[in-house]
């Protein structure tokens, strides 16, 4: 099992950059096919904004709704790693590690939960607590770090867990080396496995937007959903996964996330929940 990983590990650092390729060749008929049979099937990722993005809007949305109790979006993640029977921190992270990054800690690696996790091989990471792995989210998210939940088979692929069913991944992604930057580039039955949370707007204030083009930057917006048009940028919706990094580095402030259902948390954790079990024996 070890043996086979550790191959899996070094062909993904060897072929990383040639990802857009394997992407490109989804949208063709048969190829497409196997592809996403072996890799993608039934995927469903969330992106999760961080916090501190979208904190502002949720606190006028509390007042709007008269709701006390709403969380932000790394609750989501707190919830299921509180529930969890197994927990596993990789050493790194394999796309960083990759891409060679420079922008961000190689060292804040995906956390995988579910009983897949038992057959990681122990030198890749190490199995945690609840409570160290939300540290390790806490982390990752000071370190501008944008999280990532759902069930994708690449990883019980590459890890060789076994079925899909047992492992659960949460990645804690940067803008430069995602391996969903691919997503423009594949077909659309695997894209939409990638979606944002429910409830969560992504909206360009005209008022303060200027056309500077930040926003529109691939190493910004990696899925192409944003545009400038008439001096103004532009959200495709269908093309946003609500990840914020617009909002984050838009010097004008003209970007804002809100979130508009104050039962976001609940159907987010509803999508998640059946994709693995994560108290299995």
């Amino acid at each position: 099992m070890g043996l086979r990983t550790d191959l899996a590990t070094r062909l993904i650092r060897s072929t990383f950059q040639q990802r857009y390729l394997v992407a490109r060749m989804t949208q063709l008929p048969v190829a497409g096919k196997a592809i996403e049979f072996a890799l993608f099937e039934k995927d469903a990722m969330i992106y999760l904004p961080r916090d501190d993005v979208v904190k502002r809007k949720v606190i006028q949305l509390e007042k709007e709704v008269g709701a006390t109790n709403m969380v932000l979006p790394s609750q989501v993640i707190d919830h299921f790693l509180k529930r969890s029977r197994y927990i596993f921190i990789m050493n790194a992270c394999m796309c960083r590690d990759s891409n060679h990054c420079h922008n961000y800690p190689h060292e804040l690696g995906c956390i995988f939960l579910g009983k897949g996790v038992t057959k990681i091989p122990e030198k890749m990471g190490r199995r945690a607590t609840p409570e160290e792995a939300i540290e390790h989210m806490r982390k990752a998210r000071e370190s501008g770090l944008v999280h990532l939940i759902g069930r994708n088979k690449i990883d019980s692929v590459w890890l060789n867990t076994g079925p899909k069913e047992d492992l659960l991944s949460i990645c804690n992604c940067c803008q430069c080396c995602c391996l969903w930057k691919m997503l423009p580039e594949m077909n659309d039955t695997i894209s939409t496995g990638v979606s944002r949370i429910p409830g969560l707007q992504v909206k360009v204030m005209e008022d303060r937007c200027t056309g500077c083009g930040a926003c529109i930057k691939e190493e910004i917006c990696f899925t192409r959903a944003l545009s400038i048009s008439n001096g103004k940028a532009h959200v495709d919706d269908l093309r946003c996964r609500g990840c914020g990094r617009c909002a984050e580095f838009c010097p004008n402030g003209a970007v804002e996330l809100t979130l508009t259902d104050p039962e976001y948390f609940e159907k987010t954790v509803q999508k998640i929940d059946p994709l693995v079990d994560i108290l299995a024996e």
